[in-house]
């Protein structure tokens, strides 16, 4: 059985630190609201981010974040990058930092809104295990100078497939991001996965889940970064939900800590 119809908000707020296979820690603070509307077996998004960070050295993509300048890596020159963010700002962003920084004490600024459409192409009779695909789009409203943005269209398209079993129950998510950029820019397209493994508590509602997160690295040469996600969520009868999560990078160019906190509020 599909989604009844139904319209909602909802917003995050995600901290991330690391040093994304650069000399310098970089941390980030990031607020983010946005809407959803479920008709059937579509369901859009749109998610509307502002970001603090406290030095000009990564900027948000479609599928995560990319260092501003030169960066390092191992000791060599090149380029990679991060792994997606949810929708809602969620434990998945992760970037690289530029070998000497720019300077900056801190700035912050709008970043870019992301689109998204899901529509659910499968739907087992038991409603147990379902497939879905999506199309996803990042908006280049934010300046470039203003050290948040490319100022390039990123495009993604992207395949899920759910499955429930008893208490326990599966997701897994797989993508492809087509990056804009310029003449000469190294940064290639990337692949992003994510697999989550969730089980309920005895409380209604309630879930723990934990979720490894990969992307294909950003150049040649490059680490490809990867991260573990543990997390809790709560789903109330009035369709209120609340969830929050704490990962830790696997590789260098991924954050080494990261921290959100998310809500959903139905509104009909």
């Amino acid at each position: 059985m599909f989604a009844q119809d139904a319209v909602s908000v909802f917003g995050g707020t995600h901290l991330t630190a690391g040093r994304y296979g650069g000399d310098r820690a970089v941390s980030t603070l990031g607020v983010s609201l946005g809407t959803m509307a479920t008709r059937g077996r579509w369901r859009l998004w749109a998610a509307f981010p502002y970001l603090f960070q406290d030095a000009a050295t990564v900027r948000t993509v479609g599928s995560g974040m990319l260092p501003v300048g030169g960066t390092t890596h191992s000791g060599m020159d090149g380029t990679s990058g991060g792994a997606s963010g949810g929708m809602m700002g969620t434990g998945g962003m992760s970037g690289v930092g530029t070998g000497g920084g720019s300077g900056m004490t801190g700035h912050s600024g709008p970043g870019d809104p992301l689109l998204r459409a899901d529509a659910t192409i499968w739907e087992s009779p038991t409603a147990s295990s379902r497939v879905g695909m999506y199309s996803a789009l990042k908006v280049p409203l934010a300046r470039a100078s203003g050290g948040f943005g490319t100022g390039r269209w990123d495009e993604a398209i992207g395949g899920t497939f759910a499955r429930l079993q008893g208490t326990f129950s599966m997701l897994a998510d797989l993508s492809y991001w087509h990056l804009g950029r310029g003449a000469g820019d190294p940064i290639r397209d990337v692949s992003t996965g994510t697999l989550t493994v969730a089980r309920a508590l005895g409380v209604t509602g309630q879930h723990l889940y934990g979720s490894l997160i990969a992307t294909t690295p950003y150049a040649t040469g490059a680490d490809a970064p990867m991260q573990l996600v543990a997390g809790w969520s709560r789903r109330g009868a009035d369709r209120r939900t609340f969830a929050v999560t704490a990962g830790a990078g696997l590789t260098p160019t991924a954050p080494a800590v990261s921290l959100t906190a998310t809500w959903q509020w139905g509104l009909r």
